[in-house]
């Protein structure tokens, strides 16, 4: 029974001496973890920097298309109060230079829209508004209809009040 395994030793409280490791070993073994920390630690910092970067990046992305959407969502409920029998929109983007604005090289977005006619059939509103973006583009198409409809009022009210107009 001299030949214990060291496991059994270890369990059975005997010591096991593997030999003479002696103070170098140790030591060795302090100075490579040392050194895999001073390498580690700032590969770790750039990492972490980069992944912060990119996270930020993808929540502002997000912020947009959030932001996008919702304009979008806005437009389409605020046109939908506005037009009651109905609306449509054609968005094109890079349509060259607004006509009425002068040095418009930039690439900018067209928009264009139609109240579809009521039961009436009075003539369909047909209009254009110009842009840099997308969203600013509906907020004038929505601002465009708001003024419509407010030039409309006033005109039913003079009507109302014996006023003759051209058109009417």
């Amino acid at each position: 029974m001299d030949a214990v395994p060291a496991y059994l030793a270890l369990v059975s409280g005997d010591r096991v001496h593997q030999g003479d490791l002696g103070l170098l070993a140790p030591l060795a073994l302090i100075g490579f973890v040392v050194c895999v920390g001073a390498i580690m630690v700032p590969l770790l910092g750039l990492a972490i920097a980069n992944c912060g970067g990119l996270v930020r990046a993808w929540r502002a992305r997000r912020r947009r298309l959030r932001a996008a959407a919702s304009a979008e969502l806005r437009a389409r409920a605020m046109m939908s109060e506005l037009c009651p029998h109905g609306w449509r929109a054609t968005i094109t983007m890079g349509a060259g230079a607004d006509p009425d604005r002068a040095g418009g090289g930039r690439t900018r977005v067209a928009l264009d829209w139609t109240e579809l006619p009521d039961v009436s059939g009075r003539p369909v509103v047909i209009r254009r508004v110009w842009a840099s973006t997308i969203g600013e583009a509906l907020d004038a198409m929505v601002a465009d209809r708001r003024t419509d409809e407010t030039l409309e009022q006033i005109e039913q009210g003079a009507v109302a009040d014996g006023a003759l107009w051209p058109d009417a």
